[in-house]
């Protein structure tokens, strides 16, 4: 695998996972400061039922797929700026 390709797999997962973890914390906090109540992550601890866990689930997993995608897409335009070319793969 050549330099630029090995540069780029660790920038564009880095930004994703980095921007998934951001996401995550934010729909927390949403949900938190929205329902004045702890998102339904540890079941064993409380029993908020189908309808909240699905709602979190749903919530959740949209807002850190769409932030990793967002994330991967800057990286991608910051490779192109500062190096001309787009990033290997593309």
């Amino acid at each position: 695998m050549n330099r630029e390709r090995t540069l780029w797999l660790a920038l564009g997962a880095g930004t994703a996972i980095a921007a998934g973890m951001l996401a995550r914390r934010g729909v927390a906090a949403a949900w938190r400061h929205t329902l004045s109540e702890e998102p339904p992550v540890n079941l064993e601890d409380q029993d908020p039922g189908w309808p909240r866990i699905l709602a979190w689930a749903a919530l959740s997993g949209f807002c850190v797929a769409f932030a990793r995608v967002a994330g991967r897409g800057v990286a991608s335009r910051v490779w192109q700026r500062r190096l001309g070319q787009r990033p290997p793969g593309y």
